[in-house]
């Protein structure tokens, strides 16, 4: 029998930190209120932080004074030695490729004008009060240290026109392009080949970005793995074979290594979703 779902579970999440050749380092549970109107673990949040922390992040649901629900989030940045540096009780859109640094969105709205605060360092302390407003078909934003990128497609809507739309299409053809653009607002784009769609990694020390095609090529789940530089031609990467499904997990910052995570789907010869 399932508890009720206003019913309070205690639970504790335990984080291990190992050393390179696999020697248990430190090791620390951090109570949390793990059903109910509580705290969960989003799935996935253990992972760097600024200046060498580790991130934890601690998503929480509780009532409000009408006895709605009400969403919060947390993120708390430890020590190697898994002792707390901060804690801050704000939604976390993201971290940046390179340093690791903190992205809030400030306040809540499905607009296309937002504001964002970017934390950096160990304590973390506002860098950026970044102001951006989004094109109405921008997908995937990512922020870099200094600047940020994007994608926007178009959608074949009727017949050999292509318009731009906040609402994706299910079926409907598309035409893309990654936009990359820098603390002073200059920018520049790379187009994809028609039928493309990409998901952006991050941005370079050097200002390019890394992002994942998927390929409109039948057979091919895996899509591309690649650099888009300013003025030069698109650099595709060694990737996983073209049966599987995976996505970058980790990488050096100037992309010279990087581990990825995939699985097998020969049964679906279609794209990944």
């Amino acid at each position: 029998m399932e508890p009720p779902p206003d019913r309070k579970v205690d639970g504790s999440a335990r984080l291990l930190v190992f050393s390179g050749g696999g020697v248990l380092k430190a090791e620390r549970d951090i109570p949390y209120l793990a059903d109910g109107y509580g705290e969960i673990v989003a799935e996935g949040e253990a992972t760097t932080g600024p200046s060498g922390t580790l991130l934890f992040r601690i998503q929480s649901v509780n009532l409000d004074k009408e006895g709605r629900n009400e969403s919060k989030s947390s993120v708390l940045l430890l020590n190697t030695d898994l002792q707390d540096i901060a804690r801050i009780d704000r939604f976390l859109d993201q971290t940046t490729f390179v340093d690791h640094a903190l992205v809030f969105q400030e306040g809540f709205t499905l607009g296309r004008s937002r504001t964002y605060d970017i934390l950096d360092g160990s304590p973390p302390s506002q860098r950026k009060h970044w102001q951006e407003e989004w094109p109405i078909d921008a997908r995937d934003r990512k922020f870099g240290e200094h600047g940020l990128a994007y994608m926007v497609c178009q959608q074949e809507l009727r017949p050999n026109e292509y318009v731009s739309t906040g609402v994706v299409y299910a079926g409907a053809k598309q035409r893309c392009k990654m936009i990359a653009e820098s603390e002073g607002r200059t920018s520049w784009e790379a187009s994809l080949k028609d039928g493309e769609t990409a998901v952006i990694v991050g941005l370079l020390a050097d200002g390019s970005v890394a992002g994942e095609i998927s390929e409109n090529e039948k057979g091919n789940n895996a899509g591309q793995l690649v650099i888009w530089r300013k003025d030069q031609s698109t650099e595709s990467l060694p990737w996983i074979p073209r049966n599987d499904c995976g996505s970058v997990q980790s990488a050096t910052t100037d992309f010279s290594r990087y581990a990825a995570f995939a699985t097998l789907r020969r049964s679906q010869p279609l794209a990944c979703l």
